[in-house]
């Protein structure tokens, strides 16, 4: 089992049993839940018990500890909440440990410190990167469905649709979007189908947010106006100085291990999403607005990661790499 005691050896996983209470709890009870100071660490002696965590109403099982196994030691070494729910699955014994007995233990052991404070930095550069919606390393094949507002839910698709300005004239604003995108400053566009409403970011501003209407972005004056030509792969190494930039200020040796190393390894690997996966992305955009049991209400696509981000009239959420895209689309046509 992956756990922050996995390099220590047998002898000194016995050092930290020996400071443990033998305590027990009927099946179904919980031990701890997410978001409680984490006060205990816990060996299973018999029984079993459960570790989830809930991520938009969705229950998720991250892992089962048996006898023999252990949990709760994270939270408790970090001194922070909880991050997990535990619940025995059956009645379960333990022997537990209290914080203030371990911090004690570590003070004057300091071998046994040192193991764990390597194995946390690891540990905690993975859970930055899972811990993300959307992970910094990307290229995964994505899809992370987050739901609305029950009472939306239920009353979205009993509700007629209308043509919108944007669907009026989606076949001419496609060729412009991945003309923005491919072609010219412009490294995030966020559609809105139903207001009309075209947000994005640009190499001139990067950081900011512009928003313009839809129909001024049919006249070519207008767009030559606001985003000047650029080559595809100049624009990737432009976003790729600026990484550079901010990778190199001062702030980034002053930030935890975990978090440096995580991000000093994004920025050195970072790649654009390749030209080719986003005009496929774009060209769907039609069918995306009339999939039956989705009405698509904006849709994000950038340059940056390979995440298309969905919003939908029921006030859910779909997030999704090219794949997942294809695949949505493929699902639900």
């Amino acid at each position: 089992m992956s756990s922050v005691f996995q390099n220590l050896l047998a002898g000194e996983i016995e050092k930290i049993r020996r400071l443990g209470i033998r305590v027990g709890l009927e099946a179904n009870a919980h031990v701890f839940q997410e978001g409680d100071e984490a006060d205990y660490l816990y060996f299973v002696d018999d029984g079993q018990v459960s570790l989830y965590i809930e991520k938009f109403n969705t229950k998720i099982e991250i892992q089962k500890a048996v006898a023999g196994d252990w949990f709760g030691e994270m939270a408790v070494y970090s001194g922070g909440r909880r991050t997990a729910s535990a619940v025995a699955v059956e009645d379960t014994s333990f022997l537990r440990v209290s914080k203030t007995d371990f911090h004690r233990m570590l003070g004057s052991e300091p071998e046994i410190e040192r193991k764990l404070r390597e194995i946390i930095d690891n540990r905690n550069e993975k859970l930055v990167l899972e811990e993300k919606m959307v992970s910094l390393d990307g290229g995964r094949d994505m899809h992370i469905g987050i739901k609305g507002d029950p009472s939306l839910r239920e009353s979205a698709m009993e509700r007629p649709r209308y043509e919108s300005i944007v669907d009026r004239f989606l076949p001419q604003l496609v060729e412009r979007f991945e003309d923005m995108l491919l072609n010219r400053t412009v490294h995030r566009i966020q559609i809105g189908f139903n207001n009309g409403e075209i947000r994005l970011s640009t190499l001139l501003d990067p950081f900011a947010e512009e928003f313009h209407p839809a129909l001024r972005l049919l006249d070519a004056s207008y767009v030559e106006r606001h985003f000047p030509r650029v080559d595809y792969q100049r624009k990737a190494r432009i976003i790729r100085n600026i990484y550079k930039t901010v990778s190199e200020d001062g702030l980034f040796p002053e930030l935890p291990r975990h978090l440096l190393h995580g991000f000093n390894e994004y920025f050195g690997k970072w790649e654009a999403v390749p030209p080719e996966s986003l005009a496929k992305t774009i060209a769907q955009l039609p069918v995306l607005r009339s999939i039956p049991n989705f009405y698509v209400r904006s849709c994000t696509i950038n340059i940056l990661k390979d995440a298309i981000h969905m919003q939908f009239n029921c006030d859910g959420t779909h997030i999704v790499s090219a794949r997942g895209y294809e695949r949505f689309l493929e699902e639900n046509i």
